[in-house]
């Protein structure tokens, strides 16, 4: 395992034309920002203000860690093998904070170790719900007393979410980004 860094496959469900964007997000939709993410969600229609509340919560609640959140990302996006997601998030993961020691543990072969032990915890849980469906008891409880009930919740929410989004992008093969939008930004609504 390592980073991903294109697709395997060459066919491509295409983006979605500016105008039929423009109809399902609105007036305020600018191509030259919007994250081609989000523009193959507002390919979706009627499923588009559904997929976003969805982001909205996870790049939007307090509770859920930005480094944990970034480091599920870029496990799943290694376990799963999705470009996409592995290129746009390394990036949102180092303007979260987390050091290319860490970037390269998620990408790593076998079980993710030798940086912060909540790192760690939490890639676990990614990869056990991702190779098997469920977790360990020995995860799951590390993760209640880690975290509590709530919060460990939030994060098997989260894990299942970026286990979806993964086989969206790649099912897609939503095209990679080929500028700088994201910036700064640790989450893809800016």
């Amino acid at each position: 395992m390592s980073a991903p860094t294109a697709y395997k496959e060459s066919i491509a469900v295409p983006l979605p034309s500016d105008s039929d964007i423009r109809a399902v997000i609105g007036e305020d939709y600018d191509p030259a920002t919007r994250l081609n993410v989000l523009k193959m969600f507002a390919g979706t229609e009627e499923f588009y203000p559904v997929l976003i509340d969805m982001v909205r919560a996870i790049f939007g609640t307090p509770d859920i860690d930005d480094k944990h959140r970034e480091m599920i990302i870029l496990r799943a996006a290694t376990v799963l093998e999705v470009p996409y997601e592995w290129q746009a998030n390394k990036v949102m993961a180092e303007n979260a904070g987390l050091t290319e020691t860490d970037i390269q543990a998620a990408a790593g072969d076998g079980p993710v170790s030798g940086i912060a032990s909540d790192y760690v915890l939490i890639c676990a849980a990614t990869d056990e719900l991702l190779r098997t469906g469920t977790l360990t008891d020995t995860t799951l409880s590390n993760m209640l007393d880690q975290f509590g009930e709530v919060l460990t919740r939030k994060y098997i929410v989260t894990i299942s979410w970026f286990s979806m989004l993964s086989l969206f992008l790649n099912g897609t093969r939503t095209p990679l980004e080929t500028t700088d939008k994201i910036g700064n930004h640790t989450s893809p609504l800016g």
